[in-house]
């Protein structure tokens, strides 16, 4: 029997949560990265010319505008220097995010702890429905 929309909806919800624990913790420990942070470095790398508008970036986050514009502020502080910032050429009321080359390079130490963070989430699950 197909469990209900409901039912599906928060098991769904609940290996969200379960796997965004997982991957704050071993971000955090690991490379002093938050789960946002490393989001929102990830989203500026996947862009060709690795640089977004800030209300864009926002979005593709998942937060509000004012917490992206406090958190690019600390990656892009003079200790951390993952991001800068500047003024559109063209519209001066916009504003770019772009990934530095050290943040490129914390990403990809970064991005290694997610897959093995991952993939030892979901081998323990798997190996759970195995028994």
């Amino acid at each position: 029997m197909t469990p209900d929309l409901e039912t599906r909806w928060q098991t769904l919800d609940h290996e969200w949560q379960s796997a965004s624990r997982a991957l704050e913790h071993a971000l955090n420990t690991h490379h002093d990265l938050s789960l946002s942070e490393y989001r929102v470095l990830a989203a500026l790398e996947a862009k060709h010319d690795h640089h977004h508008r800030m209300q864009v970036l926002a979005d593709l986050a998942g937060l509000s505008q004012s917490a992206t514009t406090r958190l690019v502020a600390r990656l892009e502080a003079q200790d951390c220097g993952l991001l800068a910032r500047y003024m559109c050429p063209t519209d001066r009321r916009g504003v770019y995010t772009e990934i530095t080359p050290a943040g490129l390079t914390k990403l990809a130490r970064a991005r290694q702890t997610v897959q093995e963070t991952l993939h030892d989430l979901w081998d323990t699950e798997n190996q759970d429905l195995k028994k």
